[in-house]
């Protein structure tokens, strides 16, 4: 084909045809623009299919990351729960003291220092955001939804503040109130009874004790502002869920 332009261009020039072959010329130069015009519309196009595969692929992934954070969320929420119903069932056998089995108040009373904790499962986005991936997702204000879901998911300041609660007043408290005693020690396989001025555990005292007291409510009020918190987590993770979902609908 090459071979059949070059010589009808050189009969043209030998004709001395300068005006046929002029137009000829510009043909075919006509005909390579639209020949590279072709070729990279072929190149967008597949390009813009690989895109969005990767796009597919990403959001996929995110939503299963998002519904990750879900079931967290429920999980923690249900064991809190749980949690405070025995602790409560508990600090009301205070009502009747004498009829308590101190060693079973003591072991259940360990509770108090057991918490849950929230922590987004955000490794598909965070490796999405370091290598730019996240430009894939088109739809500007679902990428943007995206983002705003997991700046807060990570905001875990209820958690940090209910962590350092525990760690330094409800654990303190509870060592000085319910477990520095003989019973205390004994459940630990240590007999001081002979060597220590330990008096056993008081339930009466302890029903009046403000201190104990204290450790009850900084337990309850925080292990309940932090199921509120997870809760309004856990909305926006369903929304951000059905709207990645959709999203996917659309594109595939």
């Amino acid at each position: 084909m090459i071979q059949f332009f070059r010589r009808f261009r050189q009969k043209l020039l030998a004709e001395n045809q300068f005006g046929k072959y002029l137009l000829y010329a510009i043909g075919e130069i006509i005909l390579v623009v639209i020949g590279i015009l072709i070729a990279l519309q072929i190149n967008n196009f597949s390009e813009h299919q690989k895109e969005r595969k990767q796009e597919i692929a990403l959001l996929t992934k995110l939503s299963s990351e998002v519904k990750l954070d879900i079931l967290q969320i429920e999980n923690n929420t249900r064991l809190s729960t749980e949690r405070l119903n025995r602790l409560d069932s508990l600090i009301r056998l205070l009502k009747a003291p004498d009829s308590i089995d101190k060693f079973s108040f003591i072991e259940q009373s360990f509770e108090f220092v057991i918490d849950q904790y929230f922590k987004s499962n955000s490794g598909i986005f965070d490796e999405a955001l370091s290598s730019g991936k996240m430009s894939y997702i088109q739809n500007e204000t679902l990428r943007q939804n995206i983002f705003n879901y997991y700046r807060n998911a990570k905001e875990t300041y209820t958690d940090g503040t209910t962590r350092q609660i525990t760690d330094e007043f409800i654990t303190p408290l509870l060592v000085e109130n319910a477990y520095l005693n003989l019973e205390g020690f004994a459940m630990l396989g240590i007999n001081t009874k002979d060597i220590s001025n330990l008096e056993s555990l008081d339930l009466s005292k302890l029903s009046k004790n403000r201190e104990y007291w204290k450790m009850v409510l900084l337990k309850f009020g925080g292990n309940r502002e932090q199921i509120l918190r997870w809760g309004g987590i856990k909305r926006r993770a369903e929304e951000l869920k059905n709207q990645i979902d959709q999203e996917l609908e659309t594109l595939k």
